[in-house]
């Protein structure tokens, strides 16, 4: 019978009794820490994908100027061919009067000085040009171009300027030449279709001549306002990272004085920051292509980047470790990047009025301070730029100190720590191996 009785199972547990007992300790926090990090991802890539959702219905919000200085068939043709095309994806062209805006240089000054996107204008006589053209009057070739012209800033979020604004603008001179004859009996009783100009000038009695100012043509431009202004940011934190735990593990913090270690601290940031920022003005001039940027923009850009670099040095050493947990910065990093680039990345006008928290935000006022730079004083906001800037500037030198002040506190008062705990194991080990009387 002892063959048949039942034998001992030999199977081991799926997991041995010492990891039974300690995964509540280390499972629930890993999982923990998984769902949070979803939710930051989420969160954060919700907000920048949210600054741009719908933002082709928020065109309208761009706004162009147009001034009629034909004021004839050609400037009531453009007229026609914008009530056609009105939509809130098409910009709001604004005709006002040429004795309003009697010149060209008053429209380009109202484009810096009255927040206009762009402006259209019609060429003075460019209408009689035409009639003339049509019934064969005129000896010279008809330029269909010296009839609608349009200006804008291209330094100007460059990448916007070119999708919404030219291309709409192209857009709206095509329509207007369409156009033309449903607005003017005259030009088809006009027309003498035995002369091989005139019939040229009837087939295409309007084009468009473009004035673009400030040029931004080059392929980097599509990272001046994004990936560029992350780099601020990673560079100040790998920065910090690498000088604090240097600085701790040669007991800076705890055998300096906190006066000693604050200034020296102070000198390397203002020489870190100071190459960062030429550092990254050099690679953006070295990508420039035909970009027309000189010397005095690149000394500008240098003292920009300088003030924004050390903007982002004082916002890390103040939150690092002193504020933020350690296990916590990542969250907070992530966070800080996607909102300073959200604030850069599209103009305010094509986003949700939520997104204007922006305003307040480095990276942004930075980016509105270089495009004044690029645009030669264009659209300048200076006055509400630097005082945002040097307000960052202020506040983060005064919590930098703080965070010196109390990064030196906690080391001193853990080295005071250790050395009680080292003096009460000295004199532990004394007691035992003093021999009994």
């Amino acid at each position: 019978m002892g063959i048949f009785a039942p034998r001992a199972s030999t199977r081991e547990p799926l997991l041995s009794n010492y990891w039974t007992s300690k995964l509540p300790k280390f499972g629930i926090p890993i999982i923990m820490s998984g769902i949070l990090i979803q939710l930051l991802f989420l969160g954060n890539m919700s907000y920048l994908y949210g600054s741009l959702f719908k933002s082709g219905s928020r065109v309208h919000a761009l706004r162009v100027l147009a001034v009629d200085y034909d004021g004839h068939d050609i400037g009531h043709a453009l007229d026609t061919a914008y009530s056609s095309l009105r939509a809130n994806s098409f910009p709001s062209v604004e005709f006002r009067s040429a004795s309003q805006y009697p010149t060209v240089e008053s429209i380009e000054e109202a484009m810096c000085t009255e927040g206009y996107w762009a402006a259209i204008y019609t060429h003075n006589g460019a209408s009689d040009r035409l009639m003339n053209a049509l019934s064969g009057e005129n000896s010279t070739a008809y330029d269909p171009k010296d009839a609608i012209s349009y200006t804008y800033y291209s330094s100007y979020y460059p990448i916007v300027s070119m999708s919404l604004v030219v291309s709409n603008m192209e857009t709206l001179v095509s329509v207007a030449s369409r156009t033309l004859y449903s607005v003017s009996t005259e030009a088809l009783s006009t027309v003498n279709f035995t002369s091989p100009s005139s019939a040229a000038a009837f087939l295409d009695p309007i084009r468009s001549s473009s004035i673009v100012k400030s040029p931004t043509n080059q392929g980097s431009r599509v990272l001046l306002n994004t990936v560029t202004m992350v780099m601020g940011a990673l560079m100040q934190f790998f920065f910090l990272m690498a000088m604090n735990n240097i600085s701790g593990q040669a007991g800076v913090f705890n055998k300096m004085s906190k006066r000693d270690v604050y200034i020296s601290r102070l000198i390397l940031s203002k020489f870190h920051t100071f190459i960062c920022a030429l550092c990254s003005v050099g690679y953006i001039w070295a990508f420039r292509e035909d970009w027309f940027v000189t010397s005095g923009h690149f000394g500008k850009t240098w003292m920009a980047f300088w003030l924004y670099m050390e903007i982002q040095y004082t916002v890390m050493d103040t939150l690092l470790e002193i504020v933020i947990p350690m296990q916590f910065w990542s969250f907070f990093v992530l966070t800080w990047v996607i909102t300073n680039i959200t604030s850069t990345v599209y103009p305010f006008e094509l986003t949700a009025g939520f997104y204007r928290v922006g305003y307040a935000l480095p990276a942004h006022n930075l980016w509105i301070l270089l495009m004044d730079i690029w645009s030669n004083g264009c659209k300048q906001q200076r006055n509400v730029v630097l005082p945002v800037l040097l307000c960052w500037w202020l506040l983060g030198h005064i919590g930098s100190a703080w965070s010196v002040w109390k990064r030196c506190s906690r080391a001193e008062a853990n080295a005071a720590v250790l050395e009680k705990n080292a003096d009460d194991t000295d004199m532990s080990r004394s007691v035992l191996q003093t021999p009994p009387e």
